[in-house]
């Protein structure tokens, strides 16, 4: 039902009116209003009759606890015009509460589903880049014969029989016709040469280099993490390989009954100082993934 307004006197608000006659009679809200509407919001009028102790025209059955201002009559509350107009004042001053609920319960529902959206996005990243965790039990070829430079291959790249004595061969038969010679021609593996190692490294698209530790590089600042296996020289007699597992190292020596774990990276880095104070030459060399990979299918 649509209602007139009550007449507000020029230059004050009903605001002002209701705040002046809050501060006054310490009424709430809404009994501050019904009493306003009853004296068409004359603020004079209300107040005089407040502080000569008159009973307003009409008395509140709002809340009969508060004092004078409220009927102790037992009559039952009756909706009228009155009523209508006293709650379209409400809704023009201070606006539909439901409604104002509602729209608080929508954003608070809209942020939880912004931080569930942010923390699933997180945990996809984090699922992203983390690497899949290899269940399968580390590959340990152990020693035949004096071939610790073969099983030190199958060691690193973690197949089985992947070189043969027959393959190999037939690399040095290769070497042989070229004359070819190098840096490591002093180095010798079982019965291989060194250069056989590497260019069967190269062969299966990966890069050795060597890590010049009598020359001055030092071993803690390489990128471990990185790198596809270590090979490990002892006095240019005996090899064995070093493999990353899982983000675990272990020694994957041909001669030991099973691996032994070494550890994490600063682990390993302990373990290759402790093995250069213990032996008389050791020679390292780091094996990594070429950039543009060309695989050789042994046969």
């Amino acid at each position: 039902m649509a209602t007139s307004l009550p007449f507000v006197p020029q230059g004050r608000t009903r605001e002002h009116i209701l705040n002046e006659f809050q501060a006054i009679t310490a009424l709430n809200i809404d009994d501050a209003i019904h009493f306003l509407d009853q004296y068409d919001w004359k603020l004079g009028d209300i107040i005089t009759d407040y502080y000569d102790g008159i009973e307003l025209k009409q008395n509140s059955n709002q809340n009969p606890s508060l004092g004078r201002f409220y009927s102790h009559d037992d009559f039952p509350e009756q909706h009228d015009e009155d009523s209508d107009r006293h709650y379209a004042q409400l809704l023009q001053l201070y606006g539909d509460t439901d409604e104002w609920a509602r729209q608080q319960q929508q954003q608070q529902q809209q942020q939880q589903q912004q931080q569930q959206q942010q923390q699933q996005q997180q945990q996809q990243r984090q699922q992203k880049s983390t690497k899949a965790i290899d269940n399968t039990p580390i590959y340990h070829e152990k020693q035949r014969l004096m071939r610790c430079g073969l099983h030190s291959l199958n060691n690193l790249f973690q197949i089985p029989k992947l070189f043969t004595p027959h393959n190999l061969e037939s690399i040095v038969r290769e070497y042989d016709k070229r004359k070819f010679f190098n840096d490591y021609r002093t180095l010798w593996l079982g019965n291989y040469d060194l250069r056989i190692l590497i260019e069967a490294i190269n062969r299966c698209g990966f890069d050795v280099r060597q890590i010049n530790i009598y020359h001055g590089e030092s071993i803690y600042h390489l990128p471990w993490d990185s790198y596809f296996g270590l090979l490990v020289n002892l006095n240019g007699a005996h090899w064995f390989t070093i493999k990353n597992h899982n983000g675990i190292y272990y020694n994957l020596d041909s001669t030991l009954r099973k691996p032994i774990q070494i550890g994490q990276k600063e682990r390993l880095i302990q373990y290759l100082m402790d093995l250069m104070r213990k032996t008389r030459t050791v020679y390292l060399f780091v094996v990594s993934q070429q950039i543009n990979e060309k695989r050789h299918s042994f046969k």
